[in-house]
């Protein structure tokens, strides 16, 4: 097969499982990554899966630069917004990085397994409360701020998984300045030229996605060349973040928007098919009882996780634990930002700090396939759920006093 028929397998399985996925109203991510699965190995040129895996990796760069185009500081100061945040964090970090530990991983893949354990998908959490009209209920404020501030979290984890895994530790001091250094230069680079891009993103013609593009990837390539000169590593999607933010500020930018939106929608498309063609499970290398009962306890516990620290926050922002439980169903999905975690270790290759690195991807493969779909369950269905919950507790209640 030629380059554009291993493009097409690409597009037409995507385009199948899509379609399977929204009929059975099922989250579309684990249908991408399961096709790149069952048929990266159809793909018949070295060309064509370096091409595949480039164009996932726009994909990235692109819902990194969304995210940040819809990033707002306002509310990080707020204690109650605050609590929530730091609440969710510290009790879903931990329960990733203790069991990492328990299995027998080192400290930088504990590390690895708890951010990615940690973060739930923005994409099937908001999907969720707008397709099953949740967002008339006092909690979604609260779901939709626990989202921005894991974003924020994901910039910070990726800054410090990029700056480990570069190599010696005494570079990631240098790694850290260098990358805020350069999200200064940005932030003031846009603010101070924005009278003169603002008019060109009112234009009719192609230059407003020409600019854009060109400040993307011109600011990643930047990020390239400055870590190869420092000898560091500068992520390509914390400056695609940042330079988002940036650009959110100017106004004519914002009708835009929506032709970000559909980039950004195609690439990462290719990104999760990208991702699932890299990883062919070699479970023979792994103990399956070992790996099955590491794989349940990670579910199990993550689930347990997002309703522990949803009930402790919905008792302190809402007074009450129903609330709160419903708050830990909605953000139980994992998705698209694990895997990008996942990606950009990889990418970075130094592989000697991974001596697990085989079980670690086992994992976070299969539990994200196996979250983002039972999670857009407890999402759609959240309201029952945290009812029956606390119908359980009432009944257990009496025993325990007894």
């Amino acid at each position: 097969m030629n380059f554009l028929a291993d493009l097409a397998i690409v597009m037409v399985s995507c385009l199948a499982l899509g379609l399977a996925s929204k009929y059975l109203k099922q989250a579309s991510i684990p249908a991408y990554i399961i096709a790149g699965l069952l048929l990266g190995k159809i793909i018949s040129s070295e060309a064509s899966y370096d091409f595949i895996s480039w164009l996932g990796k726009i994909g990235v760069i692109l819902l990194m630069f969304y995210i940040g185009l819809e990033f707002n500081y306002k509310g990080i100061k707020e204690p109650r917004r605050l609590f929530a945040g730091c609440t969710d964090f510290v009790v879903n970090f931990s329960v990733g990085f203790l069991l990492g530990h328990v299995i027998g991983l080192n400290l930088v893949e504990a590390f690895i397994l708890a951010s990615a354990v940690y973060i739930s998908s923005s994409a099937i959490v908001i999907s969720s409360l707008i397709e099953n009209k949740r967002l008339i209920y006092p909690e979604a404020e609260t779901v939709v701020w626990l989202m921005v501030f894991e974003d924020i979290i994901l910039a910070i984890l990726l800054v410090l998984l990029t700056s480990i895994m570069a190599g010696s530790f005494a570079m990631i001091p240098v790694s850290l300045v260098a990358t805020l250094l350069l999200i200064v230069f940005i932030l003031a680079f846009i603010r101070r030229l924005s009278n003169f891009i603002a008019p060109l993103f009112e234009r009719d013609d192609e230059i407003p996605v020409l600019l854009t593009f060109a400040l993307i990837f011109g600011f990643s390539a930047l990020a390239y060349i400055l870590g190869i000169l420092l000898q560091c590593h500068i992520s390509e999607v914390i400056v695609a973040f940042f330079l988002g933010s940036a650009l959110s500020e100017v106004k004519s930018f914002r009708k835009l928007f929506g032709t970000i939106i559909s980039f950004k929608n195609l690439f990462l498309t290719i990104f999760f098919f990208s991702f699932g063609m890299m990883f062919q499970f070699q479970f023979a290398a792994l103990n399956a009882a070992d790996f099955v009962f590491a794989l349940l306890a990670l579910i199990f516990l993550s689930i347990l996780g997002k309703f522990v620290s949803g009930a402790i926050i919905g008792k302190r922002l809402h007074g009450s634990f129903e609330t709160g439980l419903r708050v830990g169903a909605y953000t139980t999905p994992r998705g698209e930002f694990s895997v990008v975690l996942i990606m950009v270790v990889m990418e970075i290759g130094v592989l000697e700090l991974l001596p697990s690195i085989e079980l670690l991807l086992a994992l976070v493969v299969t539990y994200v396939i196996i979250l983002s779909i039972v999670g857009s369950f407890f999402a759609k269905h959240g309201n029952r759920i945290s009812k029956r919950m606390i119908m359980g507790f009432t009944k257990l209640m009496p025993r325990a006093h007894r």
